[in-house]
């Protein structure tokens, strides 16, 4: 059974990990922030992988490619998108970029698809600038995806989401984690701008500041925005808000006999 391997697909190349327990049912797509690659992501990445819950789940961690990003005087990193700025609350966007990559994760989501997982047996979701190309993807994509996960992020194109939004946004399960002392994404802005996703899409939002467990999505759903508040994390991921998201992407993606 494979649990690690590394592709180089006329798309992205990407790294993967797991199943490690069981035959491979479900995928998370997860992708990094802005100057990191996927093997960046590892870590973090083997925190779900290697869970007896998702036991039969394979991540696959996309890199993005290197371009110029004119927020950093034009310097040459792994980027997804030309950020234009850092002042995310006001710049304007490289809307063309972000469609561009839009188009590079689903071809993974096709790809996956031809390997025989369908779309809602995968999650897309990211840290930072990852985390927004997540979003971007769940909201525009025509597939019905599982679920979405943004750490530490913010809402691409966030004043045009009924314009771009599919009929199957809606419908899209969507966990937020966020720290209350980011630097870089401020926690006030972030959870402003989930309650206002929450309402262009029409959907509910849940306020959340303790640990996720089965029996609060058994007993209050798993449908609109669940965001996660933590108190002392700042922009990088945490411990705690790993555990949390376990719980979620487990309750989303069972393991199933094929």
């Amino acid at each position: 059974m494979a649990n690690s391997s590394i592709s180089a697909k006329p798309y992205l190349p990407y790294f993967a990990v797991g199943p490690f327990y069981h035959r491979h049912t479900a995928t998370v797509i997860w992708l990094h922030g802005l100057g990191d690659t996927g093997q960046g992501m590892r870590v973090a990445a083997n925190k779900l992988s290697l869970h007896p819950l998702l036991g039969h789940v394979k991540i696959i961690l996309p890199s993005a490619p290197i371009m110029p990003v004119t927020g950093k005087g034009r310097r040459l990193m792994s980027s997804w998108f030309d950020c234009l700025s850092f002042d995310i609350e006001n710049r304007r966007e490289d809307e063309e970029g972000l469609f561009r990559a839009v188009g590079w994760i689903n071809e993974i989501i096709q790809a996956e698809r031809k390997a025989g997982i369908p779309p809602s047996r995968i999650i897309v979701g990211g840290l930072s600038q990852g985390g927004a190309l997540a979003m971007l993807t769940g909201l525009t994509t025509a597939e019905h995806l599982a679920g979405v996960f943004l750490l530490s992020s913010y809402v691409p194109l966030r004043r045009k989401v009924q314009d771009v939004a599919t009929n199957l946004a809606a419908r899209l399960p969507l966990f937020w984690g966020h720290g209350k002392c980011d630097g870089q994404v401020k926690y006030d802005f972030a959870l402003a701008s989930a309650k206002q996703l929450a309402s262009d899409l029409g959907v509910r939002f849940q306020l959340k500041e303790k640990a996720q467990t089965r029996e609060d999505l058994e007993k209050n759903g798993i449908d609109g925005i669940r965001f996660h508040s933590y108190p002392s994390l700042g922009h990088w991921i945490a411990p705690d808000e790993l555990d949390d998201l376990v719980v979620w992407a487990a309750y989303l993606l069972p393991d199933i006999k094929l």
